[in-house]
């Protein structure tokens, strides 16, 4: 009963037990990092290597820890390895460049992504593949027929053993190390379909027949020269023939004609014949390498003068066009002034008509004379003369005298004499009163 109690509390136990994700991947990561120490304390109990003790059981991508405070060491192979046609599913699905190998990337997958963040960046830009394709992609086709989505293929692997120096007997031991194993095709030489460059246009040389047998040559048959008749030639034949048949074989005589060749004179006529043709060809050539000179010369010297004469006319063009321009513009300027100044005298006329038509106006209307206004004095002094001016739009009285200034609105409509102020000659206006001052401004505010 007791048994059956507790069976169903498990169950019911477990049935409650929900493990999330990131829960799972915290459990793999402790219980990966578990394994590591063990096999560390064991390393250090046993004196053998820890790093490929972990290579062995598969733990290329995990932390290797000592005592908690070591730090990490990610497992790299000791030169890069080719393309061994499996897909590490723990791994990053994104292929890298590799030196040109086009391998897995070797960063590990998290949360579930196919990609790691470079690769994931790379696919982003690229419509959702990486820049160097997927491991998938590799997979599709032969190991050594790859091609990236720019058109990229891989290069051979024997060029990277060359260049990293390594054997065919190394890169296995690596690879054993890694885990890995590799077709034998890698170690293969790549065949090439032909040279490189433009095909040569030169035809093959012809095969010369052999000379001869190397070695030492054989004994020629000696030649006699002999500058004789014929009849004696044939003579000397015949009694050689009877003379030497028991001579060697080795040594045959052997008589022909020869021409008589043309005298030491004669040959001298000709190298000196030669000799002036040669230096009647070198001084032609030189003659005319000289009027070949002087006419590129003269040539020059005409093409610099034109460009000279070019350049002064077009100079002079423009400085004419320059002036007349500046002449125009000057006279059209002086019109202009002469046009302003005649408006403004015109103007200037006319104020003056307007304005005496206004003050005969006003002297029509007060009956008084304007030119001329006597202020009132007393009997025993002579009368002042004033003068009427125009100060900011107002009339004044001026006296020729004295130079008081009296009130023109006053004196021609009520015949008062109201003194505002006193001329200023030096600074050429009225220096009014402070009675006067208050006068102006609301005299001003009535207006």
């Amino acid at each position: 009963m007791s048994s059956m109690s507790s069976m169903s509390l498990m169950s019911s136990f477990n049935a409650k037990v929900i493990v999330s994700e990131q829960m799972e991947r915290l459990m793999s990561l402790a219980a990966q990092e578990l394994a590591i120490n063990a096999i560390s304390a064991c390393a250090e109990q046993y004196s053998f290597d820890a790093s490929e003790a972990i290579r062995l059981l598969g733990l290329v991508s995990v932390k290797v820890c000592r005592n908690k405070e070591a730090k990490v060491e990610a497992v790299k192979a000791s030169f890069p390895l080719p393309y061994s046609g499996e897909c590490n599913d723990a791994q990053c699905h994104g292929l890298r460049q590799n030196n040109s190998l086009y391998t897995q990337c070797q960063v590990a997958r998290k949360d579930n992504n196919d990609f790691c963040k470079s690769c994931q960046s790379s696919s982003d830009k690229n419509s959702g593949t990486p820049e160097y394709g997927t491991i998938e992609q590799r997979q599709a086709v032969g190991i050594l027929e790859y091609v990236d989505p720019k058109g990229r293929k891989p290069i051979a692997y024997t060029k990277i053993m060359k260049k990293f120096k390594v054997t065919q007997e190394q890169v296995l031991e690596e690879a054993r190390k890694m885990s890995m194993n590799l077709d034998v095709i890698h170690f293969a030489e790549p065949v090439e379909d032909g040279k490189r460059g433009r095909p040569s246009s030169k035809k093959e040389k012809e095969v010369k027949e052999p000379k001869g047998a190397k070695g030492r040559p054989k004994k020629t048959k000696k030649v006699l020269e002999i500058e004789c008749d014929e009849e004696d030639l044939f003579a000397s034949l015949v009694a050689s023939a009877n003379s030497d048949d028991s001579e060697s074989e080795e040594e045959e005589l052997v008589v022909k004609p020869v021409k008589k060749g043309k005298s030491d004179e004669e040959r001298e006529a000709e190298r000196l014949a030669k000799e002036e043709q040669r230096l009647a060809k070198e001084a032609k050539i030189a003659s005319e390498k000289e009027e070949k000179a002087a006419k590129l010369a003269s040539e020059k010297e005409e093409k610099a003068a034109k460009l000279a004469s070019e350049k002064e006319e077009k100079a002079a063009k423009i400085a004419s066009e320059k002036a007349e321009k500046e002449a125009k513009l000057a006279a059209e300027k002086a019109e202009k002034e002469a046009k302003l100044a005649a408006e403004k005298e015109a103007k200037a006329a006319k104020e003056v008509q307007r304005l005496k038509e206004k003050d005969a106006a006003k002297a029509n209307k007060s009956k008084k004379p304007a030119a001329k206004i006597e202020v009132e004095v007393e009997a025993d002094e002579e009368p002042d003369v004033v003068k009427k001016i125009e100060i900011d739009g107002k009339k004044y009285l001026k006296s020729k005298k004295t130079g008081i200034i009296y009130d023109y609105k006053e004196y021609t409509t009520n015949g008062e004499q109201v003194v505002v102020g006193k001329w200023n000659e030096s600074k050429n206006k009225i220096d009014f009163t402070e009675s006067a001052e208050e006068s102006e401004e609301e005299y001003e505010e009535e207006d």
